[in-house]
């Protein structure tokens, strides 16, 4: 019998000021994230980082918080994801987050609890395209639990479908109905890396290539489309730092709307659900700007979430 566990970053327990510092402080703690000297980085994380970012960050979960979710809004989709994905395939099918809860241990406990015969869990992690920051320390936690017990199955990890044609027939069909409303610039966002974690990337080849993969699957969309590449722009978003990957978006919509142009649609193709990033940084504050600059029409296309053509799309993935 086989099982599926799907991962994610994770989210704050609540939108409470105490839970948000709780898992500022988790995910900064990750050298894959941090990567700072080890020494350095507890000084960093809790003595600048934390001070500065706790109460702009509460207030920005507080905003997207939806009060008929009983969790975080990524926590949410991913657990209807979760129980569709197991209708569908008639495998017991959990969610873990690498920060915070639930725990990847406690997932693979309620997996054996659904079936003691299970002796293979393949483990999806949500990110199409690879980074150390998010698919490489997913596989590594995991990893470090598994071996941590004497679980009577084996684990299969998915590698990042940034090309994969499900996932690309997903996207396409999301982005479709905007450009039925006659938007002028369709724009692809992902977050952004320190270029320091792009060129080790590079370096190794094309599988951990972060730029390659992203421009890919920016590329297939397009094609799925049949779109012209004219009418959209590849950008980054939620740089800290000046070394980061650009063009930012939120300078690209400034120029775009200095330019005249007047209606656009934004996606985030490398968040399998919606989160802070893309219910606040995206949807409130980039379109706040973009209006401000003259901007008639923003739209952001929400992420593939529970979506039930992606649920069978991510069976064929998984499958």
């Amino acid at each position: 019998m086989k099982g599926i566990l799907l991962i994610n970053t994770g989210s704050p327990a609540t939108c409470n000021r105490q839970d948000v510092k709780c898992f500022i402080r988790s995910m900064l703690s990750d050298p894959y994230v941090m990567t700072v000297a080890d020494w350095f980085r507890p000084i960093l994380v809790n003595g600048i980082i934390i001070p500065l970012r706790q109460f702009s960050s509460t207030r920005h979960y507080q905003q997207i918080w939806n009060p008929h979710f009983k969790s975080s809004p990524l926590l949410h989709y991913a657990k209807n994801l979760a129980s569709k994905l197991e209708t569908l395939t008639e495998m017991p099918t959990e969610v873990a987050m690498r920060y915070g809860e639930p725990s990847v241990q406690a997932a693979f406990e309620r997996l054996l609890a659904k079936d003691k015969r299970l002796h293979e869990v393949i483990v999806l992690p949500l990110f199409p395209q690879y980074a150390d920051s998010s698919y490489q320390t997913v596989v590594d936690h995991v990893g470090k639990v598994f071996f941590k017990q004497p679980y009577p199955f084996r684990l299969k990890f998915i590698e990042p479908y940034f090309n994969h044609p499900a996932y690309i027939k997903s996207l396409a069909e999301s982005i479709r109905p905007y450009l039925e409303q006659g938007i002028d610039k369709l724009i692809f966002t992902f977050h952004s890396l320190p270029l320091s974690h792009v060129e080790k990337g590079w370096e190794k080849g094309r599988d951990f290539d972060y730029v390659f993969q992203t421009k890919e699957t920016v590329r297939l969309v397009l094609r799925e489309l049949e779109l012209n590449t004219n009418k959209t722009r590849l950008v980054y978003h939620s740089a800290m730092g000046s070394n980061w990957l650009k063009p930012d978006l939120d300078s690209t919509i400034t120029e775009l709307a200095k330019d005249g142009v007047k209606k656009v649609a934004v996606i985030a193709p490398g968040f399998a659900a919606d989160n802070l990033e893309t219910l606040y940084d995206i949807s409130i504050k980039s379109r706040k700007l973009f209006l401000k600059e003259g901007g008639q029409s923003f739209h952001y296309i929400p992420c593939l979430n529970d979506n039930d053509s992606w649920v069978k799309d991510i069976a064929k993935i998984i499958l």
